[in-house]
């Protein structure tokens, strides 16, 4: 867990903070602002539960520094644990009969109740070094010490609940920092009222600030995070029926019969990737009777067996290493986002249904994952439009989060023919969030498409960063060419020639780019690079590319982690390789040499757009 020093006079003390950066409005427009979510809730009656049990814990050790008596020190505290776990437990069932679960995988109330003893226990050794407890006046200044800090464990931990149950009320944390800062000049002002005289303690304000923080931070980090979720690797998580919010998710792929999964890994710092994974897509009888896209979600998906690229957590230079992570897998063949049942012929009946697994792992992840400091979202080729129509929907779960959104191999390049016929029918218009002005116009037939989409919802969540990156003529039967190429022909057999539309997308792609930099410069980006290859996420050479001057992959990504609402990166900038049609090793190419727009150059194959 992320960890600051919150330092007031001469107390420190290491709260687990979330990074802020929502506001109540955007563009002059007021947000939209959910109900609080039900699971929320139950982490902050579960961190206000903590309080109430470390102040009586405090308390009873308090009037032990007094009256000596073990006996009574140890019925306070095991009575303090059961109502604890009572607590608990009344949480989590008002939770479940709001269809939301904060439940598993979650700290136990006896494992919550052990860690907070140990550390009152180590407080109270702390303070009593140097005091002799047979004296009254020394005793009464232990007393007054442990009560002052139990008193600032039950404010603090009260606050940090009702930050958690609804982050939109307070998003960047002012609110919770203010109280922590108020008990923080109570408890100094505790502690220099009780030392003043005859407490020769060899506990120091710092020392002890410090230990009391570092409870308080264990109780949150271990409330927000589940921390019985697998780090070392990811697990399989294969859902029901779920209700969400009110509305019920049928997970399905298009096979019939066939179950749906996806998979999850907790990280080391609380920072958040959600991946959409790639695999193309359907839009009619042609195009799904073949189909072109997996038709199932399989254990083959766990991302554990994948180790190149940002895939790697080995690699010291991955910036997602050590990062929670949510693999979203993909067989709807509707980008993540469908919402459709299509009957394409009497034979061919498909499940767009993308929306519903997209949602049921949204709501694991907000049930484990609580208050990340950063959110990146982000998937390749199908996946990168499960990230641009997902992202927006994000937002409203972490508001407090940094949030950014990139798209890999999945610029948006459509046909107005495509918007105006096929878009329609993955029903993409029942889910898209009407309180972002211009998104549903952006999608109408007579809209502007996917630049439009992309203007609307940057504007609307300025804060967030939101980037695209491609080869400049992402190629291959799979490539973004092979299905713009499909689109122009009006024929699955436009993916055999995917070539042919090469320099067509190349210049839409690029345009579209221009254009939504245009429209919102502060918060969008782009990166073109060298070369026919699709998709980038999983490859090595986002460590080591640099083909046509441009920075690597990982140098230009870093630069958009380091970059916010109070300052862009100047590195995260608009990116387009000097020499973009010149393939690197194992590009794709057509099967046979020198066809146009490719041709051999001097033992290299370049592409050639006029």
């Amino acid at each position: 867990m992320r960890m600051i020093k919150l330092v007031v006079a001469c107390l420190a003390i290491p709260v687990a903070l979330s990074a802020g950066c929502s506001s109540d409005s955007s563009g002059g427009t007021t947000r939209f602002r959910p109900e609080p979510y039900a699971a929320n809730i139950c982490i902050g009656d579960k961190q206000a539960a903590a309080g109430t049990f470390c102040e009586t814990v405090m308390g009873a050790w308090a009037a032990y520094a007094l009256d000596l008596n073990v006996t009574a020190r140890g019925d306070a505290i095991s009575a303090a644990g059961d109502a604890l776990d009572t607590a608990w437990g009344d949480a989590e069932n008002d939770a479940q009969t709001e269809d939301a679960d904060c439940d598993s995988f979650a700290l136990a109330s006896g494992d919550a109740a052990d860690s907070i003893e140990d550390a009152v226990n180590e407080i109270f050794n702390t303070i009593t070094v140097g005091i002799d407890l047979g004296q009254a006046a020394q005793a009464q200044c232990v007393s007054d010490l442990m009560t002052a800090t139990g008193d600032a464990c039950t404010t603090i931990l009260d606050a940090e609940g009702v930050y958690i149950s609804d982050l939109h009320e307070d998003p960047d944390r002012s609110i919770v920092d203010g109280a922590i800062e108020d008990a923080t000049n109570t408890w100094i002002q505790a502690w220099n009222t009780a030392t003043a005289s005859d407490c020769p303690t060899d506990a120091t304000q710092e020392q002890v600030g410090s230990d009391f923080g570092a409870l308080v931070d264990e109780v949150v980090s271990n409330t927000i995070v589940a921390p019985g979720v697998e780090s070392a690797s990811y697990i399989s998580l294969v859902p029901e029926e779920t209700v969400y919010k009110g509305t019920t998710f049928t997970p399905t792929c298009i096979e019939p019969g066939s179950e749906y999964r996806y998979f999850a890994k907790r990280g080391t710092v609380n920072k958040l990737v959600m991946y959409y994974q790639g695999g193309g897509a359907c839009w009619d009888a042609l195009t799904c009777g073949i189909p072109t896209c997996s038709p199932t979600a399989t254990e083959a998906d766990n991302p554990n067996s994948t180790t190149t690229g940002f895939a790697d957590r080995n690699n010291e230079n991955n910036p997602f290493k050590d990062w929670h992570t949510v693999f979203i897998t993909y067989c709807t063949c509707d980008v993540h986002y469908g919402n459709a049942t299509q009957e394409y012929t009497d034979e061919l009946t498909i499940e767009h249904r993308g929306y519903h697994n997209s949602r049921i792992a949204e709501k694991w992840a907000r049930e484990h994952f609580y208050d990340p400091e950063v959110v990146f979202v982000t998937g390749s080729s199908a996946g990168a439009y499960g990230a641009w129509f997902n992202g927006p929907l994000l937002h409203e779960v972490w508001p407090a989060s940094q949030i950014h959104v990139l798209a890999d191999a999945g610029n948006g390049v459509i046909t107005q023919e495509f918007l105006t016929n096929e878009f329609g029918n993955w029903n993409f218009a029942a889910n898209l969030p009407e309180y972002i002005p211009g998104v549903e116009d952006a999608l109408d037939p007579e809209g502007g498409g996917m630049p439009a989409y992309t203007e609307a919802v940057a504007k609307y969540y300025p804060e967030s960063n939101w980037a695209h990156y491609s080869t400049v003529y992402d190629g291959g039967q799979g490539g973004q060419t092979g299905f713009y190429n499909v689109m122009l022909t009006m024929s699955p057999l436009g993916a055999a020639t995917w070539w042919q539309a090469t320099c067509d997308f190349g210049d839409v792609a690029r345009q579209q780019s221009a254009d939504t930099f245009s429209a919102v410069p502060d918060n969008y980006r782009s990166y073109f690079g060298s070369g026919s290859a699709h998709t980038t996420w999983g490859r090595d050479k986002v460590y080591d590319d640099t083909t046509g001057g441009v920075p690597t992959v990982v140098d230009w990504l870093n630069a958009m982690l380091n970059s916010g609402p109070n300052g862009r990166d100047p590195d995260w900038r608009n990116v387009e390789a000097t020499n973009p049609g010149l393939l690197l090793a194992n590009d794709p190419e057509p099967p046979e040499p020198n066809t146009p727009p490719f041709q051999e150059s001097n033992g290299d194959t370049i592409i050639v757009c006029e």
